[in-house]
């Protein structure tokens, strides 16, 4: 079969359901029949019917794939409407119906490429560009590739709007051995009534050699915590796409146009895409904006991600469930700071949290990464060791059975807030080590929304960690 006759699919949304059949890639073999469908649960899956113990050929192939739980690795679906690539595909069960011998198999793929391949089906995938979309990349970035240029007559009166759309680059960083870019991108697409520009921005990752998606994704993810962790919301990927040299475009006779990206979905981030998506109000107010760290920043980022990453993957993980109970938050955020007590090591007047063997408790930690801030907590507590010890008190009451009931739930709330704003806070000076965005965080509106919340409920974390009425 000659490939350059047939035509990549565009693009699949949840609920498609394709008739097609499978290719494995070696000589002789017949094609097998089979439907993919895309789903927000399974994400896309192949069901290959056959009929089992069956003399015919057509069916050898499929009966073999099932009963040894060992389909292809890879395989290249062809349907009516195009082909789709599938890499690292892995037996799911099948099901069978002995009275009649009809039998049907499943098949995950790992990775989906919507588009032509050159090579050898049976090599993995792997790819030198790779690009998705984020939650909130347009509202950081505050990058435009739109921009509108008005003339008014001598009334004052707006008589001629120019539109400009230009795909522009914005910031690139080294993030070990990739080159990270963050990119504006738009389309166009007639809608009714009238003609529909839509923009975005897309983070951008590039190997000097071809590699498999999950490093892309692996470098990807470190953007997409220090953005949880800068907004304090869940953030998901929305698309990917790949380029590379194996996947060129060709016109119908062959002749090779050049490369450009192509849709591709990972069974790592499929079930980020039915997420909804949130308000864009949510994204109103980060510790940080893109412009305030640059390039620079996001490098000293990506070099400080794996020494600190049990620091940093704890309070990212419960970030990234939405509707998350206090108690979770309490218990993640408390992880990341003890991690981060330790990383940060002693600092000086830590030594009243210390036991009766002068050795650091949880309220130790949690006060060291507290004190490395260096800003003013005297509207939310009688000192930052009081705060440690509320934050530590109520960790170590959810944590350990035998301490009895489970904290007042206000109280509770108040330490989620505390404790995932230090790591925050603590996260930003990774990003920036002189401190002065956590020292401007401090005196933002979202600190003081902190401040006038405990008011309202007249909490006050008191001398010995102890909530007390806020002072008058």
């Amino acid at each position: 079969m000659d490939k350059g006759d047939m035509m990549p699919i565009k693009t699949l949304t949840f609920g498609d359901s394709l008739a097609g059949l499978l290719v494995d890639g070696v000589e002789g073999t017949p094609y097998v029949v089979a439907t993919l469908t895309y789903s927000e649960t399974r994400g896309v899956r192949l069901e290959v019917p056959y009929i089992h113990h069956s003399d015919q050929e057509q069916f050898a192939n499929a009966e073999k794939w099932f009963e040894t739980g060992a389909p292809p690795k890879n395989l290249m679906f062809i349907t009516h409407g195009g082909v789709i690539y599938l890499f690292g595909c892995r037996y799911s069960g099948h099901s069978m119906n002995f009275g009649h011998g009809h039998a049907a198999g499943f098949i995950t793929p790992d990775e989906v490429v919507l588009a032509n391949r050159d090579g050898d089906l049976t090599e993995d995938l792997k790819v030198s560009e790779f690009t998705s979309e984020l939650d909130a990349l347009f509202e950081w970035t505050r990058f435009r590739a739109v921009h509108h240029e008005r003339e008014t007559n001598e009334e004052g009166r707006v008589n001629k709007v120019t539109i400009t759309a230009e795909s522009m680059e914005g910031v690139s960083w080294t993030q070990g051995e990739a080159e990270m870019k963050l990119n504006t991108s738009w389309s166009t697409s007639d809608s009714s009534p009238g003609f529909q520009i839509t923009e975005w921005v897309a983070l951008q990752s590039t190997f000097p050699t071809p590699r498999p998606m999950k490093e892309h994704l692996s470098e990807q993810r470190k953007l997409a915590s220090l953005l949880k962790l800068a907004f304090g919301q869940p953030i998901y990927f929305r698309r990917h796409k790949i380029r590379d040299d194996l996947f060129a475009d060709t016109a119908l006779n062959g002749r090779t146009l050049g490369k450009s990206f192509h849709e591709a979905i990972s069974h790592r981030t499929f079930r980020d895409f039915s997420q909804p998506k949130p308000e864009r109000k949510k994204f109103r107010q980060p510790v940080f904006y893109l412009a305030q760290v640059g390039g620079e920043g996001l490098e000293r980022w990506g070099l400080n991600y794996e020494p600190w990453k049990r620091f940093i993957e704890p309070a990212v993980s419960v970030l990234s469930r939405p509707g998350t109970v206090l108690e979770n938050l309490v218990v993640n955020a408390s992880m990341s700071l003890e991690a981060a007590g330790s990383l940060l090591g002693h600092i000086s007047g830590e030594e009243e949290t210390h036991n009766g063997s002068g050795y650091p408790t949880t309220a130790t930690y949690v006060l060291r990464a507290i004190l490395s801030l260096d800003i003013d907590w005297q509207r939310l507590s009688e000192s930052p060791t009081a705060l440690a010890r509320a934050i530590s008190k109520n960790y170590n009451t959810i944590k350990h059975f035998d301490r009895g009931v489970f904290p007042d739930p206000i109280e509770t709330y108040f330490v989620s807030e505390f404790a995932m704003t230090i790591v925050r806070l603590v996260a930003t000076n990774l990003v920036d080590p002189t401190g002065q965005l956590v020292r401007d965080y401090a005196t933002s509106s979202s600190f003081d929304e902190l401040v006038e919340m405990c008011r309202r409920h007249d909490r006050f974390v008191g001398p010995n960690g102890a909530f007390i009425n806020y002072p008058s």
